[in-house]
């Protein structure tokens, strides 16, 4: 092999040595009371879809069908622990409604999930968030344990003690909920109304015209494609949907349907 190519090799290898050190993460099972306490945080219901990222022995995908009654999917990176999960969902007796997949929890398909579970070191959380912006359908629960993302404010927080010695694991845990927002950043109109958004996140605030009337001070609220603002004395609760904003006008004596449509 000629010295060139033989730096080439080297750098390849070199390359592909850090693409795999920065997808391992190490694998520390959390406690069974916590696996409890995320899925309850995330409001989690049969209706819906779990995914959990970094899945490991599988034990939140599986408690999620069990205790939960919800359909559940883990992406794990190590073959060996796909297996074991596979094992342990059939002792628990939940293999029709979960399953597990080897893959890069950065490439995997998650459209599909309501509820998203985390356990993921900074760097990886950071990575995923705007896939998470970018995959998930507006009002997605997810929930991390331990870790935040940089700049998105979580919606919900807890922590709570945890009873038992547990491998990696100190006598408290903290647990961050985020619901996914819509996009709802522009300018909006109705009849005798224009509205801008500003949006970073689920943290909107408002300005423009309502019903005529300058906006001269707001409070606006943001959850998943659910929109509310008390503005000018009145009160809003309205719903993303179909690229309109749709809901009721409440003023001190009447109520009115309201429908904005983004401003073309």
């Amino acid at each position: 092999m000629s010295g060139r190519l033989a730096l080439l090799a080297l750098a390849f290898s070199s390359a592909l040595c850090a693409a795999e050190e920065s997808l391992t993460v190490p694998f520390i099972t959390t406690p069974d009371e916590v696996v409890h306490r995320m899925l309850a945080l995330a409001q989690t219901r049969p209706s819906d879809l779990v995914a959990d990222l970094g899945s490991g022995d599988g034990r939140i995908v599986i408690a999620a069908a069990q205790k939960f009654g919800a359909r559940g999917l883990g992406i794990e990176l190590d073959p060996g622990l796909v297996q074991r999960s596979r094992e342990n969902a059939a002792r628990a007796g939940v293999t029709d409604r979960v399953s597990f997949v080897q893959g890069d929890v950065l490439a995997a398909d998650i459209s599909a999930a309501s509820v998203v579970t985390v356990y993921l070191l900074p760097d990886l959380m950071n990575r995923l968030q705007p896939r998470f912006l970018q995959r998930l359908q507006p009002g997605t629960r997810i929930v991390s344990h331990s870790f935040t993302m940089t700049g998105w404010r979580p919606d919900g927080r807890e922590t709570m003690h945890v009873a038992g010695p547990h491998p990696g694991q100190g006598d408290e845990s903290s647990l961050y909920l985020w619901i996914v927002p819509a996009e709802v950043r522009g300018v909006w109109q109705a009849d005798a109304s224009r509205i801008r958004i500003h949006q970073n996140f689920q943290d909107i605030e408002l300005e423009g015209r309502l019903n005529g009337r300058e906006i001269t001070a707001s409070r606006a609220t943001l959850r998943g494609r659910e929109i509310a603002w008390e503005a000018n004395g009145e009160r809003f609760e309205g719903r993303l949907q179909e690229g309109r904003i749709t809901g009721e006008l409440f003023g001190a004596n009447a109520r009115q349907r309201l429908v904005l449509t983004r401003a073309r």
